[in-house]
């Protein structure tokens, strides 16, 4: 990064109890499919990304490929990884990575932000 990039912080900090009502406003307002605002304060956007986690882990099928491998689905994506690789994973190991692929498609699409997941 350049030493000669301003950074600006729009948002002053939070007290708990501030933050606390910041993260139910998000709870409250924002349901998974709309638009990450890149306005709010980045409580409330650090709220809808755990949102979003827990609707990914909520909403994706796992299904045997008939070998040691799992494949996950979800929503009109698949992730199917190789257990026959020189470095065997674990079923949790290869669920991780499935929901990490999901929540950066969904993250990018919700926020425009190419590669920026937080």
């Amino acid at each position: 990064m350049n030493d000669n990039v301003v950074h600006l912080n729009l948002h002053r900090e939070l007290s708990k109890k501030e933050t606390d009502e910041f993260k139910k406003w998000a709870r409250d307002n924002w349901k998974v499919g709309d638009p990450v605002n890149p306005v709010w304060h980045l409580s409330v956007i650090e709220e809808c990304a755990v949102m979003l986690d827990e609707y990914i882990r909520k909403n994706t099928q796992k299904y045997d490929a008939g070998t040691m491998d799992w494949n996950f689905a979800y929503k009109d994506m698949t992730v199917a990884l190789d257990a026959s690789a020189e470095e065997e994973m674990s079923e949790e190991e290869q669920y991780e990575i499935a929901i990490e692929y999901f929540w950066e498609a969904e993250w990018t699409r919700l926020t425009g932000e190419e590669g920026e997941a937080s």
